[in-house]
Order: C-alpha cells, then sequence, then structure tokens
C-alpha cells in the first residue's frame, strides 16, 4: 500500500511540473512573439545592368516582422452583421535608400537632355499570399480591413508610436532619398492583411511589388512583349494543422530574393524564380 501510495504522489508530482514547464514555455513563446521586431531586412539593391538600363532607378529598403495573425469580428458590408474571422497580416517599414551608382564617362552621357517625368514617382505596394499545397493552388489578394487594422495597430504600435496605414492610405509620392548614416530616419510604416487563408496551407509564397520602379521587357504568349516589374519574394512554411492556428507556427522558408515578373503572369512557387522571371541577387537578411 505504501508502494502503491509513494507512486500516486510520483506521478501527481510528474504530472504538475509537466504543467508548470508547458505554461512556462506558453509564456515564454508569447513574451517572444510580442517582443519580435522587424526581424527580416531587405537592402536597395541594384546589378549595374538595371542602374545603366534606368537612370532613375529607385529601390526601397524594407524591413517587415514575421507573418502574425489575429481573430477579429469583421462586419459584413452587405448583411452588416459581424463574425469572428482569422486574419494573416504582415507589417513592414520602407525607407527610400540611395543607389550607388557607376561614374559615366563624359563621352558617354546623352546629348539630349530626357523629357521631365510627368509628375512624382508614387509609391503603390501590391501583396499576394499564393498557397500552394498537395498540387493546389489558391491566391490571396490583400484586403482593406478597418476593422483588423484598428486592432493590429492597438497590438503592435507602442504608445506615440507610427501608426500603420493599410494598403490604401500609404500610397502617395514616394519618400525622399534617406542615408543609413542619417540621425532623423523616417520610414513609412504599413501593414497588409490576408483573411479566408485555408487553415490547411503549410506552404505559401508573399509577392511583394511597388517598392521599386526596375522593370524590364520580357516575352510573354504569343511572342507578345510584356512589361515585368521588379517583385519582392518571400516564401513561408507553416508545420502545423487546422484544428489549432498559431502564429509562432509561421517559419520563414529562406531569404527574400527581387524577380521580374508580369502582372498577369502564373505565380509559381517553386524553389527557383520562375523560368520568364530574372532572379537579380538574395536580399540581405538583418
Amino acid at each position: 500500500m505504501l508502494h502503491s501510495f509513494i507512486c500516486r504522489r510520483c506521478i501527481m508530482a510528474a504530472c504538475l511540473l509537466a504543467l508548470v514547464v508547458t505554461a512556462t514555455s506558453s509564456v515564454q513563446a508569447q513574451k517572444r512573439i510580442k517582443d519580435r521586431g522587424f526581424e527580416t531586412k531587405v537592402l536597395a539593391y541594384a546589378t549595374g545592368e538595371e542602374i545603366s538600363a534606368q537612370s532613375e532607378l529607385w529601390i526601397f529598403e524594407v524591413d517587415y516582422k514575421p507573418m502574425r495573425l489575429m481573430r477579429v469580428e469583421i462586419t459584413d458590408k452587405k448583411t452588416g452583421k459581424k463574425s469572428s474571422q482569422l486574419v494573416w497580416y504582415l507589417v513592414y517599414r520602407v525607407m527610400n535608400r540611395p543607389i550607388s551608382r557607376p561614374d559615366i564617362e563624359e563621352d558617354l552621357k546623352p546629348v539630349n537632355e530626357k523629357e521631365p517625368a510627368p509628375g512624382p514617382p508614387i509609391f503603390i505596394p501590391e501583396f499576394t499570399l499564393v498557397a500552394d499545397d498537395n498540387g493546389v493552388q489558391r491566391i490571396y489578394h490583400d484586403e482593406i480591413l478597418p476593422e483588423a487594422q484598428t486592432a493590429i495597430i492597438s497590438r503592435e504600435v507602442r504608445s506615440g508610436g507610427q501608426t500603420l496605414k493599410n494598403s490604401v492610405e500609404i500610397i502617395g509620392p514616394i519618400p525622399p532619398l534617406v542615408s543609413p548614416k542619417d540621425p532623423d530616419q523616417k520610414p513609412y510604416y504599413g501593414v497588409v492583411t490576408f483573411r479566408g487563408v485555408n487553415p490547411e496551407t503549410d506552404f505559401f509564397t508573399v509577392y511583394m511589388s511597388g517598392f521599386s520602379n526596375g522593370y524590364k521587357l520580357g516575352s510573354g504568349p504569343n511572342d507578345k512583349q510584356v512589361v515585368q516589374r521588379k517583385t519582392l519574394v518571400q516564401k513561408y512554411w507553416r508545420p502545423g494543422d487546422q484544428f489549432e492556428e498559431r502564429e509562432v507556427e509561421f517559419r520563414v522558408k529562406g531569404d527574400p530574393y527581387w524577380i521580374y515578373r508580369a502582372d498577369d503572369e502564373p505565380y509559381t512557387t517553386d524553389a527557383k524564380p520562375a523560368a520568364a522571371a530574372t532572379e537579380v541577387k538574395p536580399a540581405a537578411k538583418k
């Protein structure tokens, strides 16, 4: 009987210890999520070929936080009814950095002056999340969700900090050039939101365009000439399931990189960029 009593005490102690360890791990995990910041930095990089092709090329330096999620009460515009929905979101910031340009020999400079631009260059970011699981591809575009945006700002922005603009609010002339050594750094902050993402999604890719005016002319269907825009790509994977979606499951899959792709070009989430796209260089990771 004494032996049985001791065994029960050991089992209870082990269970209690497991609960304490689980609770502590959960608290630590949540603390890491709350404290983590802009973990990925994409440098404003251009090849000599790009610089030679575009005299007024601009490229942003892009920082972004890990993919996160939040459950929010969203109002249906048609019915006016609210429903609890899981929103995936990405917080980012951008700065317009100077691009080093090689000296151009005097005799190679154009004789005629270029026509002035019709207006200031415009920053219009676009985001697309492409899930690719078991041969089935699902495409999700950035949505403007004011209720989710308010909740995200409350969670992500400290008191008195910079607000987060959605993909419409942030549209405007590109910010002025700022050197990394300039003490007065004034980045633009934004947030992109996706909803309705299949909970069984394990692998997905986020395509981000509008962070550069870089472009190339490529060949499309029937040898038709198409314009390919410089686009930032980040791959992710998430080793979870559809029963309990948690943001700690999100993982980046490799470093971000730039490609050139046409707006109507099929999305591909293969290990390499699409055949019709040109990889420039893996972006630097902070």
